[in-house]
């Protein structure tokens, strides 16, 4: 105990030692986490740690050395940095509520906020890090550049959409990969399905012991359900009902809220791919006959909305 210092200095502030004993055990404790333990202080509980990397000292809880494994907080520090620094970057300090996330300063001036590990794996050539802020500029300048303006998120708040505004006024959500390449047409004034009449449909159709019912959307209903299913012809089919749409960018829009609608409310209701198999060609939008009420409550709705013709089978 003759050798012990009148003091430590860790991390700019003064600490008087503790005159109190180290057991052999945290002593083994500490050097098996790659540190020197050199004393006590502040209480009985806290031992002096030494980084054998970076030499920096710490003021560790003498159970975390003892039974578990203590992190050199300066070296973790410097990690981080180093991360940054590969990616152009500089870390502003830690999130004060949540110790996972840190404050970055991008290559472009803007701050963000990541989290620790993803800084990692981009330093790693895993992922790119973006800046919020540039991406939407660079949206915008997308959008214009085909005659739209970017106005927002997406008012369905669908992913990977945002809300543009077309030249002749008209606003609509797009995806942001078609938006890049132009590869959308105007809901108001466009001359592609999207810009046409469409309708917003409900399908009957009898599957050997599974009845079901299909919502969709389409120009030509009839021809859909005849020909771009794929149902075998001696299954019974009925159009139960079209809600006619001003557009083809309305009628998708409508339609994928009613499907939404149903995964959130009604999970039970919807028929998985696996079962139907290829006795339908598509992907999903199958419910069981027992959802057919609910179904054409949405479809109810959507024609109180629009005021459209509205037809039954």
């Amino acid at each position: 105990m003759n050798d012990l210092p009148n003091h430590f200095v860790i991390d700019g502030l003064v600490h008087p030692a503790l005159p109190m004993p180290l057991k052999p055990s945290w002593i083994e404790g500490a050097a098996d986490d790659g540190f020197d333990l050199l004393g006590r202080a502040r209480d009985r509980y806290h031992g002096v740690l030494r980084c054998r990397s970076c030499e920096t000292l710490s003021l560790t809880r003498i159970n975390v050395f003892r039974d578990h494994t203590a992190p050199c907080r300066a070296c973790i520090r410097d990690r981080r940095e180093a991360d940054a620094a590969t990616l152009g970057a500089e870390l502003l300090g830690p999130d004060p509520r949540d110790r996972h996330y840190g404050h970055y300063r991008l290559s472009c001036g803007h701050t963000v906020r990541r989290q620790f590990h993803r800084m990692t794996t981009a330093a790693a050539g895993g992922h790119a890090i973006d800046c919020e802020t540039c991406r939407e500029v660079r949206y915008a300048d997308e959008a214009r550049a085909f005659g739209w303006t970017l106005v927002g998120p997406a008012t369905s708040g669908r992913s990977g959409y945002r809300r543009y505004r077309h030249g002749c006024g008209h606003g609509q959500d797009i995806s942001i990969g078609n938006m890049a390449w132009g590869d959308c047409s105007c809901g108001g004034c466009g001359t592609d399905w999207s810009g046409q009449p469409s309708f917003v449909y409900l399908f009957r159709i009898d599957l050997a012991g599974l009845p079901v019912v299909k919502l969709g959307y389409s120009a030509r209903p009839a021809k859909r359900l005849r020909h771009q299913l794929g149902i075998d012809r001696a299954v019974r089919t009925e159009v139960l009902r079209v809600v006619q749409m001003a557009s083809g960018n309305l009628a998708v829009r409508d339609e994928s809220a009613c499907h939404r609608h149903m995964r959130e409310a009604h999970p039970g209701a919807i028929v998985p791919k696996a079962v139907f198999g290829d006795a339908i060609n598509t992907q999903g939008e199958i419910y069981h006959a027992t959802a057919l009420p609910v179904l054409q409550a949405l479809l109810d709705r959507i024609a109180a909305r629009h005021g459209g013709p509205d037809s039954s089978g």
